[in-house]
């Protein structure tokens, strides 16, 4: 009975507490403040936050700690950032726990392969279940499935109508920005691929922005590349989302970025945003060869 009832409170106070962080992501006009929050929240704020094992006998177990960790990373005095996983498991003592966390954030993180590989090393080590090992086995191969594989030879026009083929790059390294004029986090990331494209100038680099607008917007595509000067290549595919570039990619959200060899062949599918530094870290390492 006592430990039925220790259950119970448990869940009851888990209950409350993911509602409360879940209640301020809800769609709304206005949000309140940082500050303007109920000061219960405050005191569920601990360096070592989850210690009891017995919040995996709780259907909403895992998803709490998700949720606390995103609350505090989103509503922390520094900027939003996507939390370090690796930070996260510092608030976790039970291994228990900090297993199965690790399990789900990774599984959901959406992690590029360059992103995965630095937090791997501090990480697996506490993926000590025979699912959570299970599971790095399937997840890395899902992630790692395209590499070296030859990219997809396609043709599509410029603003001048001039056919460009993939095929025209062989050689040097390839990074395509899959696109739309409508797209509002596309054109966010257009000032980073400006300056990128201005730093590597002259180095064995193609930078290619292909367009996923409709057919029918071609000219407005034309007159934005224009108005905006777009640097590097710019090209446009001929069936939108239904372009062969697009299925072959499994593409259906953009932005997008792709990144690939000399030879042609895939380095990653779901490449880094030129938004991130990381992308030259990368970029660095690659053109020193």
């Amino acid at each position: 009975m006592l430990a039925f009832d220790k259950l119970l409170k448990l869940a009851v106070a888990t209950d409350v507490e993911e509602l409360t962080y879940t209640f301020f992501r809800m769609p709304r006009s206005a949000f309140p403040d940082k500050n303007d929050r109920p000061a219960v929240i405050k005191t569920w704020e601990t360096d070592k936050k989850f210690t009891d094992p017995d919040l995996l006998k709780l259907q909403n177990g895992v998803s709490l700690m998700s949720n606390y960790f995103f609350y505090v990373s989103m509503n922390s005095a520094t900027p939003a950032k996507r939390l370090d996983i690796a930070e996260a498991i510092t608030h976790i003592t039970d291994p228990a726990l900090k297993d199965v966390y690790l399990r789900d954030a990774v599984a959901t993180s959406r992690m590029k392969i360059e992103e995965y590989e630095k937090v791997a090393p501090s990480i697996k080590p506490y993926m000590i279940s025979v699912a959570s090992k299970t599971f790095l086995v399937e997840y890395e191969k899902v992630l790692h499935k395209n590499v070296g594989q030859k990219g997809l030879e396609f043709t599509y026009n410029d603003i001048n109508d001039k056919p460009v083929s993939f095929s025209d790059f062989k050689g040097k390294f390839v990074y395509i920005d899959l696109w739309a004029t409508w797209c509002g986090p596309c054109k966010a990331e257009i000032p980073h691929m400006k300056k990128i494209e201005e730093d590597y100038h002259g180095k064995n680099i193609v930078f290619v922005s292909l367009s996923l607008d409709k057919p029918k917007d071609a000219q407005k595509w034309k007159d934005f590349v224009t108005k905006e000067q777009l640097k590097g290549i710019q090209l446009m595919a001929d069936k939108d989302f239904s372009s062969d570039v697009a299925k072959n990619y499994d593409v259906n959200a953009i932005p997008r970025f792709l990144l690939f060899d000399t030879k042609g062949n895939i380095i990653n599918a779901d490449a880094l945003r030129p938004s991130n530094p990381e992308l030259r870290v990368q970029l660095d390492k690659l053109l020193k060869g």
